[in-house]
């Protein structure tokens, strides 16, 4: 097994150490290569379909030369080695510019595109886990961007009529203790959380409200309550029986 002695850095290498570097190298350069005609065929099917770049999409694509200390071989047969080598480094990615709600605003984010031939898929904005056309892909960054938006006008709607039903019972019922919470259902794929207003008596007594609907979202509907007053039968019976008919 040959040797070959690093000048510059006074490291010697085997031969066959020698070609696991040089091979590493050329992989990385050959990644480079591909990472960057992928990327240029992403962008000009993103371009002919539409996409407008810094407002559908964007990328933060970097080729650059690193030089670092690196582990070549393998622990098994203990042929590992470490050795500094300069290379070709290949990172980021072109991606779809979608929206999301951060600190009560509306912010962006990066959404991960994939192409597979003449077709893109993004996981965060369609339902379905498959590649459309592009044009098809746009339409749903759209839809999606805009729901967002509404999404946070919903929101903000849902925020001013909470604060307004808990200031309500809390001027109707000064000693009781109004908060806003929340609750949840079982949906068709999850659970949805929901807000709710609970308004809890010195008695221990409860009532919790959800908000109504559309523009009525202060018509407040009954959820849950509990009574801390525990009642017999025989006094529950004397109660129904002096009920006035509804």
């Amino acid at each position: 097994m040959g040797v070959q002695l690093d000048l510059f850095k006074g490291l010697v290498l085997t031969t066959e150490q020698q070609e696991s570097v040089d091979r590493f190298i050329n992989s990385q350069a050959k990644n480079a290569i591909r990472f960057q005609e992928n990327a240029k065929q992403l962008i000009s099917l993103l371009d002919k379909s539409g996409f407008v770049k810094g407002v559908d999409y964007d990328s933060d694509l970097k080729v650059y030369e690193v030089t670092s200390k690196r582990e070549f071989g393998y622990n098994y047969n203990n042929t590992n080695f470490n050795h500094e080598v300069t290379y070709t480094n290949s990172v980021g990615s072109v991606y779809l510019i979608t929206n999301c709600i951060k600190g009560g605003k509306i912010s962006t984010k990066k959404s991960n595109l994939d192409r597979e031939g003449d077709k893109l898929q993004c996981t965060n904005i369609t339902s379905q886990y498959r590649y459309y056309k592009p044009s098809s892909l746009l339409s749903k960054l759209k839809e999606y961007n805009e729901k967002i938006i509404n999404e946070l006008k919903y929101k903000n709607k849902q925020s001013v009529a909470l604060n307004n039903v808990v200031n309500k019972y809390q001027k109707l019922y000064p000693k009781a203790k109004v908060t806003i919470g929340s609750d949840y259902r079982r949906g068709t794929k999850h659970y949805i959380d929901f807000p709710t207003v609970s308004i809890k008596f010195e008695s221990g007594s409860e009532v919790i409200f959800t908000l109504g609907y559309g523009d009525k979202m202060e018509e407040v509907r009954l959820h849950k309550r509990h009574d801390a007053q525990r009642e017999t039968a025989a006094q529950s019976l004397e109660r129904f029986n002096n009920q006035k008919p509804a």
